[in-house]
């Protein structure tokens, strides 16, 4: 990334403004052709151009300037006063994309157009910066993820033409809500801060706060606090004595029993006194 600092002068300060340009791909090696012109309204065909004999053999920049999108054709050519052998890049061609949502002049496509027999071709708009005039030239690559990289960068300078342009709507919405609350402040007084929500409970109200844990949630009162049984195994008081057995009654059932078993033991020896020796 290379930084270019111009600066413009006013009546009353000079401001200075700064360019970045950012080289977005470099490709060592693509073929210029010189194309004839479009014979049907489908588009540019490759097989038109004469492939075996491309115009010249270059290699191809891709910088972003700004909002434009420079694409630089560089060629070699012998250096001048320099050993034999020695050569140097030049510039052959240049097209400059300013891709514009809002006009359909400014599409992609207005400058580079890809031809519908290929995918390793296409057909550029390059513009003459003395003479301003324009013409197509025909570029294609030997690899097919050249031809990839390079339509791939061009779609990431629009997809990021938009993001920025929505950023700026945002950031210009934020501002007019900022001067819309500015206009409604009055002149220049500063509005009241809002007051905090007051939390205190008030008279008779309660809280209740459930509280898991292994036996599940529940929501103890006061009122049901004071209900509520002393638990097995506490301290509490004494169970009454049981009262004196009867004595009566006792005697009156050790006689039944006593008689009960005497007439038992006389059955048993009237059935068994006949077998007495």
């Amino acid at each position: 990334m290379s930084t270019n600092v111009g600066s413009s002068s006013t009546n009353e300060e000079e401001s200075e403004k700064v360019v970045i340009e950012q080289r977005l791909l470099k490709l060592d090696e693509v073929f210029v052709y010189k194309i004839p012109a479009m014979k049907t309204a489908d588009g540019h065909r490759a097989e038109d151009w004469n492939l075996a004999t491309p115009l010249a053999t270059c290699s191809l920049i891709v910088n972003r300037r700004d909002d434009s999108l420079c694409i630089n054709i560089m060629a070699e050519r012998p250096k001048a006063n320099a050993p034999p052998g020695a050569t140097e890049s030049y510039l052959f061609a240049q097209s400059i994309i300013q891709v514009k949502s809002d006009q359909s002049s400014h599409k992609l496509e207005h400058w580079v157009e890809p031809v519908v027999d290929s995918s390793r071709y296409f057909a550029m708009r390059i513009r003459d910066s003395r003479t301003g005039r324009e013409a197509f030239i025909g570029i294609g690559f030997r690899e097919r993820n050249d031809a990839t990289n390079f339509r791939m960068t061009m779609e990431d300078y629009v997809a990021a033409l938009k993001r920025e342009e929505k950023a700026q709507v945002l950031h210009q919405q934020f501002e007019q809500s900022l001067e819309h609350q500015s206009a409604e402040g009055g002149d220049g007084e500063e509005q009241p801060l809002p007051s905090m929500s007051n939390l205190s409970l008030k008279e008779g109200e309660k809280i209740h706060i459930n509280i898991k844990g292994n036996g599940g949630s529940k929501r103890v009162t006061p009122a049901a606090s004071n209900k509520q049984t002393p638990k097995k195994g506490l301290v509490g008081l004494r169970k009454p004595p049981p009262p004196p057995p009867d004595v009566d009654a006792v005697a009156a059932k050790a006689s039944s029993v006593e008689n009960t078993v005497s007439n038992t033991q006389e059955k048993e020896e009237d059935e068994w006194g006949d077998f007495e020796g």
